[in-house]
């Protein structure tokens, strides 16, 4: 690694210095961030059409650490990929939009979980599904989770999953969400708290698989007007 990689890393360890958390876990994630110095990691977005993954991915690498960058990678068709230090996303199609592009898009999700690098070992560490926390009609999630993630995951199959539900902020029509302090009050943290717990359940029981999914709000740009992202460290906190 460069020492303009480095640089980035150790950017990337500021972000979380003012986050609350118990020491441990400041010291594990400072512990994963050096590993991260000998290692390339592959993280595969996905989730159900308009859930935010492009805008996430936005969020993440060009609002939170735009200092550290981001390249796409043009060859790439079907499956976008960019690289962040030496972290690679690769975005997958939503599903969604229709029978025949969901088999088709489920397939090249499972080819990808199902590649493996010059060791042998899966290609992809971390599949982080993207949740519409807007909607309440999740089908498309499930299914995209239990049928096709979760048998294609191989080993260690909770540590390799992160299960993400996007605008909390509109979670409730744009009820409860203070735009002032740009955070939720709280009837809308205990309604994001409920649903987060819902999908915990629904997962368990589709796939067996015990995750603590998050929420946060990827933020927008609309008409002049920006809604700044809401827990976006935390989501990159759970990531590394």
């Amino acid at each position: 690694m460069n020492e303009k990689d480095n640089k980035t890393l150790d950017e990337l360890s500021e972000l979380f210095q003012d986050l609350d958390m118990p020491d441990e876990t400041r010291k594990k994630i400072y512990h994963n961030i050096l590993k991260m110095r000998d290692q390339n990691l592959n993280v595969l977005i996905t989730g159900a059409t308009g859930s935010g993954k492009s805008s996430t991915i936005n969020a993440l690498f060009g609002s939170t650490v735009a200092k550290v960058g981001c390249t796409p990678d043009p060859e790439t068709k079907i499956i976008d990929k960019y690289y962040c230090y030496n972290m690679t996303l690769w975005d997958t199609p939503g599903l969604g939009d229709g029978v025949e592009e969901d088999i088709k898009h489920a397939k090249i999700i499972i080819d990808k979980l199902n590649e493996v690098d010059e060791n042998g070992d899966p290609l992809i560490d971390l599949v982080l599904v993207i949740l519409d926390g807007s909607s309440r009609d999740m089908g498309t999630s499930y299914q995209l989770i239990n049928e096709v993630i979760a048998p294609n995951l191989g080993k260690e199959k909770d540590k390799r999953l992160l299960v993400a539900i996007n605008q909390a902020d509109v979670a409730m029509k744009g009820r409860n969400w203070d735009y002032e302090l740009n955070k939720p009050n709280d009837a809308l943290i205990n309604f994001l708290d409920e649903k987060a717990d819902s999908v915990k359940k629904r997962v368990k029981e589709g796939s067996g698989l015990d995750i603590e999914p998050i929420y946060y709000s990827a933020g927008y740009t609309e008409n002049g007007i920006q809604q700044q992202p809401y827990n976006l460290s935390k989501l990159l906190y759970y990531i590394i």
